[in-house]
């Protein structure tokens, strides 16, 4: 029996829990939630404080009521005693009736010893017998609470009558509704105070609180240079906030090393370094991924007459060219070597499709470096050429060097066999093994012709290779969509707009 009333209510609680929680909104401030409770504690606590006052108060009073109808009782009987004995109806009336008239008092009355009534003045109850009825009587006349005292009139150890008065109750009740209404005024005045200052405490406590979501907001959408005032609070918050402001500097500091990194690697590498540098070591695993080549044809000879200055501007415009390719196509620039840069597709980010986007990366190059020469003739500048050597299969990929200095790479017989392939290829030209073309995935979506057999130093036999002629048609259409907006960002670069005044 007991095991079910426990569960039943524990049912009733969590449905009644329930209830309450579906009238809360779905976000709650926390100051909100602080306020609120402690005004509830407030309330609770000024209300039950209120009540034990009070009920204190009452039951004082009326302790006091009674010890004076007590006491009123005794010195009536006292008063009456020799009257009484004396069988003196005058004096016993007139003791009666001066103490009926009395603003204390409401009536009173003398009984003999047989419990007779013999006189009374003002209000008494009619069933009133002092022995029946105990010292004290509570009975109600005119809506009016009464209270009548006993006392028995004594005479050499005998009882000799009794005496008797009315006590009203009205001016306990009207100090009860006057205490009452004091309590709760005052419970109500300082519960408001209470909740104002409550609400004002809570808004102080809870915004560091709303400063730090509004930061971790700013810092999710990658604003890292947000940062809280803990000011001189020696409390949880204002070590909460210490360690907000620490870790957003240490994202900054990662953030710039990493960016600064990504220059000089892959952006991939950069975060996959970044992301657990005590794994950072020598080693590498084999990978099935493609290496492209890009070569500058005839690079030696044309920067013998060019200032070094005027060679770089024009290693970075092509090589810029040759990053944005890369990018589109989900490629890491391994290196650049001198006027040749190395790319890879596959890895470290794995890539299924990454011998098509090299033949698409290698085709978007070429057109790439085709748009930015006639810009560049346009301009008087110097144009090149560039040859590209592309190949796919297994090779080892990993960090090599020494324990003092590493690169991410690739290498194996696949890399030297595309490094080796660029140089055998002509100006524009994009040329790849003959097993590559046969790629039942790339084949359908590739365009190539037979560029020969050439004998590659390193192989025993010779290769038979293909000139890269296109890629499909609906990749060809976003290839000339980014060629265009690199093209258009190239000439905001290069070509300052000129305004006309009339």
């Amino acid at each position: 029996m007991t095991s079910r009333w426990r569960d039943t209510a524990g049912f009733a609680g969590r449905h009644v829990f329930g209830g309450l929680r579906s009238l809360l909104p779905d976000y709650l401030p926390v100051a909100w939630k602080l306020g609120l409770t402690f005004s509830a504690l407030v309330l609770i606590g000024m209300s039950v404080l209120g009540s034990i006052i009070l009920s204190t108060q009452l039951t004082t009073m009326q302790n006091q009521a009674d010890r004076l109808g007590r006491t009123i009782a005794t010195q009536l009987a006292d008063s009456a005693r020799e009257p009484l004995l004396a069988d003196d109806p005058l004096a016993l009336k007139v003791l009666v009736s001066n103490l009926a008239d009395s603003e204390n008092l409401e009536g009173a009355a003398l009984f003999d010893r047989d419990l007779r009534l013999k006189y009374r003045a003002g209000r008494l109850p009619t069933d009133a017998v002092p022995t029946i009825s105990g010292p004290v009587r509570q009975w109600r006349d005119a809506n009016a609470p009464m209270t009548t005292y006993f006392a028995a009139i004594r005479a050499a150890d005998a009882t000799a009558g009794h005496a008797a008065v009315t006590l009203s109750g009205a001016p306990i009740v009207a100090a009860q509704a006057q205490a009452r209404r004091t309590m709760i005024t005052a419970t109500l005045l300082m519960s408001l105070i209470a909740v104002v200052a409550a609400f004002l405490i809570s808004r102080r406590l809870a915004r560091p609180l709303s400063d730090l979501v509004a930061a971790t907001t700013a810092l999710r959408a990658g604003d890292l240079n947000v940062r809280l005032a803990a000011g001189h609070s020696n409390d949880e918050i204002g070590q909460l906030l210490d360690a907000y402001n620490n870790m957003a500097h240490g994202l900054l500091e990662k953030t710039q090393v990493e960016r600064a990194l990504s220059r000089f690697v892959s952006p991939r590498v950069a975060e996959q370094m970044m992301a657990d540098l005590g794994e950072v070591q020598l080693g590498g695993r084999e990978v099935h991924a493609t290496v492209l080549f890009a070569d500058i044809v005839g690079f030696t000879s044309l920067s013998e007459g060019m200032a070094p200055d005027a060679v770089a501007a024009l290693l970075n415009d092509y090589f810029n060219a040759i990053s944005t390719a890369a990018d589109f196509y989900r490629g890491n620039i391994d290196k650049f070597m001198g006027d040749c840069a190395m790319l890879v597709f596959g890895v470290p980010e794995e890539d299924n499709e990454h011998l098509y986007h090299g033949l698409c990366c290698a085709v978007m190059i070429q057109r790439l470096v085709q748009r930015l020469n006639a810009q560049r003739q346009a301009r008087g500048q110097v144009i090149v050429d560039f040859r590209v050597g592309l190949n796919s299969g297994p090779m080892l990929a990993g960090n090599l060097g020494s324990k003092d200095r590493m690169q991410y790479t690739v290498v194996g017989d696949s890399v030297n066999l595309a490094s080796r392939l660029s140089t055998m290829a002509a100006a524009g030209e994009i040329i790849m093994p003959d097993h590559l073309v046969n790629d039942p995935n790339v084949a359908p979506r590739v365009r190539t012709h037979v560029a020969g057999t050439m004998r590659i130093r390193g192989k025993s036999e010779p290769v038979l290779t293909h000139r890269v002629e296109g890629v499909h048609p609906q990749s060809e259409a976003l290839m000339e969509q980014r060629i265009a907006r690199f093209l258009s960002e190239y000439t905001d670069v290069h070509i300052p707009r000129v305004s006309h005044v009339s």
